[in-house]
Order: structure tokens, then C-alpha cells, then sequence
């Protein structure tokens, strides 16, 4: 074995946890995002059925 393994071992695992965060922020900011525009669709259809 090449006497660089530990270097592309650790990259390799710098690159997985990196992507994995980047993954989960997306995830939990989708989540919120998509609670933020419920909530806003809510106080639309409330305002709109008013007849006004």
C-alpha cells in the first residue's frame, strides 16, 4: 500500500462529513421553508375569503 494512505483516507473522510453537513442543511432549510410558506398560504386563503 502507497505510504499516502492516511492522507486519502482522511480526505475521503473530511469529504464525506462535508457533505453530509451541507446535505443536512439543506434538508432542515427546505423544512423550514416549506413551514414559512404554509403558514403564509394559511394567512393569504384567510384574507382573500373575506369577500373583500
Amino acid at each position: 500500500m502507497s505510504d499516502h494512505w492516511f492522507y486519502i483516507a482522511a480526505a475521503y473522510g473530511v469529504t464525506i462529513v462535508t457533505l453530509g453537513a451541507v446535505t443536512l442543511r439543506i434538508v432542515l432549510d427546505h423544512r423550514r421553508l416549506r413551514a414559512a410558506l404554509a403558514r403564509f398560504g394559511a394567512a393569504g386563503a384567510r384574507d382573500q375569503g373575506d369577500g373583500a
